[in-house]
């Protein structure tokens, strides 16, 4: 038996929260991934903690370090003093016998790590991105999912409306975003890397006009950001509130915006296959390189059109039969060894691999 102790991605994790089901964090279950492997760890040999669990005049010599997402010092002391004071400003990596990194923010949320990369992997052994960003030479991992299959009860319903987003109204730009990046250090090379949070807007502007749209998630009640200030009327005549149950809310429309948070190479999350599980058409943009992992006939592309026109057309103009067969291409995908490196067990295999090769 030896330790690896978690780095979270977020102080509300400590104290082992992260591996918790009945904790406000577990939003659609999306913690599953993490109490599986903590279970799959402890058959092995391996006893998993968050790092505020670490004590250095208590280390061994065989214990192991995983970051899930580098921190600038920066980014440690505003956590410990403005959020949580179990997190540690400083952790003394040479106590350690590995020291491994999972970096899974893409460059528009942590430009910092991007910018000085040579610097960040000097601190660790090994290091794993989901980003093909160019110019990172490192191993590569696939965000992982928390299902593996579609949700029949969801996925089967026929009863289903046009269209819908569920999101949330962020901004990708803010005075203290910048100011945390300048202030770790970091260029402006990543700073709003071709962001898609007002691409969203735009989506939703078009179709509600026509009454085309339903929106979901949080903070869409508030203005959103410049230059879309305008645009707040008709997202409010589309709201509908937060969802209860994503999946569910999903599966009462026949298609479904999926727009990442910015477009990077290799960089697929949920919203993807959110629409997968609940047999709903994802229209996507996002990873440059989508096809490469997911096949072409299970979503349509949104940069295969010159505009939202140009894709209401085409989202009139398809047939039951053709909806019918982008669903059973999704199933086809979803049960083929391409969908793999996303599932949970294909991510906790990886995470073994990391801290103990």
């Amino acid at each position: 038996m030896f330790n690896v102790y978690l780095d979270p991605s977020s102080y509300v994790y400590l104290s082992n929260e992260i591996f918790k089901e009945d904790t406000k964090y577990n939003k659609d279950n999306c913690l599953l991934p993490w109490r599986y492997l903590k279970a799959y760890c402890l058959e092995r040999g391996i006893n998993l903690n968050t790092i505020d669990f670490w004590q250095e005049d208590k280390a061994t010599d065989s214990d192991v370090y995983l970051s899930h997402d580098h921190k600038s010092l920066f980014r440690r002391a505003y956590w410990h003093f403005k959020k949580d004071k179990r997190y540690p400003i400083k952790i003394n990596l040479n106590k350690f016998k590995k020291r491994v990194l999972f970096q899974f923010e893409p460059p528009i949320v942590m430009p910092d790590v991007y910018a000085k990369f040579d610097s960040v992997v000097k601190n660790y052994d090994e290091v794993y991105f989901v980003s093909r960003v160019e110019g990172l030479k490192c191993n590569r991992l696939q965000l992982y999912q928390t299902y593996n299959k579609e949700f029949k009860e969801y996925f089967n319903n026929s009863n289903r409306k046009f269209l819908s987003i569920i999101s949330t109204n962020k901004s990708p730009r803010s005075l203290g975003k910048f100011l945390a990046q300048i202030g770790s250090g970091a260029g402006l090379k990543y700073w709003g890397y071709k962001e898609l949070f007002g691409e969203r807007i735009k989506a939703i502007n078009f179709f509600s006009k026509y009454n085309e749209i339903d929106v979901y998630g949080n903070e869409w009640n508030k203005l959103p950001f410049f230059p879309y200030w305008f645009y707040k009327k008709s997202i409010q005549r589309a709201y509908k509130g937060p969802a209860q149950n994503r999946h569910k809310t999903m599966s009462e429309y026949k298609f479904s915006i999926a727009f990442e948070n910015s477009i990077v190479p290799g960089f697929i999350t949920e919203r993807i296959f959110d629409a997968f599980y609940s047999g709903t058409v994802p229209i996507y943009l996002g990873a440059s390189d989508i096809i490469d992992y997911i096949p072409k006939d299970c979503f349509i592309d949104m940069r295969d059109f010159k505009n939202y026109e140009e894709l209401r057309s085409f989202l009139k103009s398809l047939k039951d039969s053709d909806i019918e067969n982008y669903r059973k291409n999704i199933l086809n995908f979803l049960a083929s060894e391409k969908f793999r490196p996303f599932t949970k067990e294909y991510f906790v295999e990886t995470f073994v691999k990391a801290v103990t090769g």
